[in-house]
């Protein structure tokens, strides 16, 4: 990738044959955002606005098609990309992706409204054997309540998966940045991302309490990013602090991929926590910089 990023920092024009092809190729839409994301990250959004054009241009035909996915993950990275190299701080970054995922799930629930609507109505199908199974039982108004937040739901569930991959492609798009001109420099700065305290309760009472009102049900998975982010920061600061060795990371995210119902609250909680008690300062060795 290092080759890569080179070449897409060669020169305007390179970049801009690198985004604007990724962005035309199906599924490579998040190639093309970490790449705009490089660009603007490196240049500035005026040197990289001819980029940004030509790269959204792509992304335009494909939503005429009825795929909204690569304007949104490219728009968004950029987006983030633009805050990002103002105020460097991952912190910022997250909770910016917060409004935006919001924006991303009122678009996505505007547009594919009929398709919401259809899968809502499956889901609606299968609650009453869904807490059978539960040993659960709902009355006339809870049914008719928890009805009211399905479209909201999957459309903020939409959202949030949306604004994942438009950080993730910025994470990629900053890792090529740090290999270019600055070794570890992501690292460190992924390691050390934390939240504040009040910022991590109200994200908390959000993510837990938010499903229970339709108003705020649309912005519920959302508010769980900045959470899961700062619990995944943790773990990777912590492993590299104590020197454990990737197996231990590769065992994380394996968990993630078949428990997530468990691991995504767990990782959670602990971000919480860490926002209240610093784990990481606390586990530093005052004598010397941590394990690389």
């Amino acid at each position: 990738m290092r080759g890569l990023a080179e070449y897409i920092m060669r020169g305007s024009k390179q970049a801009t044959l690198v985004v604007a092809v990724t962005a035309a190729i199906p599924l490579l839409f998040w190639f093309s955002a970490a790449a705009l994301a490089l660009v603007i990250l490196r240049r500035g959004l005026n040197d990289a606005l001819s980029v940004v054009i030509w790269g959204i241009l792509p992304a335009l035909a494909w939503a005429a098609m009825g795929d909204l996915t690569p304007l949104l993950v490219i728009l968004g990275s950029a987006a983030l990309a633009v805050l990002l190299r103002q105020r460097s701080d991952w912190a910022v970054v997250v909770l910016a992706a917060v409004p935006l995922g919001g924006l991303f799930a009122v678009v996505l629930q505007t547009v594919l409204n009929e398709p919401l609507v259809a899968l809502a109505a499956q889901i609606r199908e299968m609650l009453p054997e869904m807490l059978a199974g539960m040993n659960g039982s709902l009355d006339e108004a809870g049914m008719a309540h928890l009805e009211a937040l399905l479209v909201p739901v999957l459309a903020g569930l939409m959202g949030a998966v949306h604004t994942v991959m438009a950080l993730v492609s910025l994470m990629i798009g900053r890792s090529w940045q740090a290999r270019l001109y600055n070794p570890g420099g992501f690292r460190e700065e992924f390691h050390t991302l934390r939240l504040s305290p009040w910022v991590a309760i109200a994200l908390l009472v959000l993510t837990v309490l938010g499903p229970q009102w339709p108003a705020l049900a649309i912005l519920a998975p959302v508010a769980s990013i900045p959470l899961l982010l700062a619990g995944l920061a943790l773990m990777h600061g912590v492993v590299g602090i104590k020197r454990l060795g990737t197996v231990w990371l590769v065992a994380l995210y394996a968990m993630f991929v078949f428990v997530a119902q468990f691991v995504y609250p767990l990782i959670m909680f602990l971000a919480f926590v860490d926002s209240l008690f610093d784990f990481r300062s606390r586990l530093r060795s005052p004598d010397g910089p941590a394990g690389s």
